[in-house]
């Protein structure tokens, strides 16, 4: 099977002395869902920058090669690389409205159901006993195993993708609400610029919210079916059973130093912010924001330092 790369191509144009140019390229690897911010800000930051040599398009192309990628799940790549996290995500358990596990469920899942419901149990679990009936059952559907957000849901629940339960499906997250929406007994996690419409503010038809065990508050804010009140309160709030992870830029180090990179990454941890809630996604929170700032710095003068050694 051929991997296909969605690739946003960031385009910073750089006069060499040979009249050469120079072009970053930002690749979104199975994670198309982050690309409507990117666009944003890419289309805010010029608005501002009106030299600023930066495009971008959207293609599929069969390539290992980039300068910048996405990066919406925990971080484990080259050593040498850094990571400068710009926004965070969260996803949402979400079912067929006509799903019998909401009702079953009505008076919420809490972790334990969840882990239950979503992942398959190992024999070597002290608690372990084959002849336990589930509690409750439905068909889970999951991208696949490589999938940022398949990484995120199996750590938050302290668990391996290996163990999701269900069926995997290939290409972009919006196919899990398509796949949840023709089965009644499907539910998913999907994230929140998906399960909810963007422009009217409310959860898309033909899916339903999986009821949670919540603080009478946080349950009230969930039922409110507004994403803006959502969002708040996953800033405000950590809750056991809905994933919230960081997604950010990875850099080689052997481009730390490019401005016109470092300019539009700083501008996104400035200003690019307060665009996220408009796109479904959570800002950092200040302590995070300000050590990215911090670390962006930090990769620059490294680098520099790195270069003025080797010369």
């Amino acid at each position: 099977m051929k991997k296909v790369f969605y690739k946003v191509l960031l385009v910073a144009i750089i006069t060499l002395p040979f009249g050469k140019l120079f072009a970053q390229e930002i690749h979104i690897e199975e994670t198309k869902f982050v690309h409507p911010i990117v666009e944003k800000w890419i289309s805010e930051y010029k608005k501002e920058n009106p030299n600023a040599t930066i495009h971008s398009t959207i293609e599929a192309k069969e390539s290992n090669a980039s300068n910048l990628n996405i990066v919406a799940q925990s971080f484990a790549g080259n050593s040498n690389d850094r990571v400068i996290y710009v926004g965070r995500y969260a996803l949402l358990p979400v079912s067929n409205p006509q799903n019998p596990l909401l009702e079953k469920a009505s008076k919420g899942l809490k972790r334990k159901d969840v882990i239950d419901l979503v992942f398959e149990k190992d024999i070597l679990d002290e608690d372990f006993d084959p002849d336990e009936k589930a509690k409750y059952t439905a068909t889970v559907y999951t991208r696949s195993s490589k999938s940022s957000t398949a990484i995120t849901l199996a750590e938050y629940f302290d668990q391996t993708i290996e163990r999701i339960k269900g069926k995997k499906i290939f290409g972009d997250e919006i196919y899990l609400l398509n796949a949840v929406q023709k089965d009644e007994t499907g539910i998913t996690f999907n994230t929140l610029n998906y399960v909810f419409d963007l422009k009217s503010r409310q959860l898309k038809s033909e899916i339903s919210l999986v009821p949670l065990h919540l603080k009478a508050k946080q349950k009230e804010v969930l039922e409110s079916l507004n994403i803006d009140r959502i969002l708040t309160l996953l800033e405000e709030s950590k809750i056991e059973t809905i994933p919230v992870e960081n997604f950010g830029l990875q850099i080689p180090a052997e481009y730390s130093n490019n401005e016109e990179v470092a300019n539009f990454i700083n501008w996104i941890l400035v200003h690019g912010q307060q665009y996220n809630h408009e796109y479904g996604f959570l800002n950092l929170d200040q302590e995070t924001l300000a050590s990215q700032k911090t670390q962006l710095e930090n990769n620059r003068q490294e680098y520099l330092s790195y270069s003025n050694s080797n010369k």
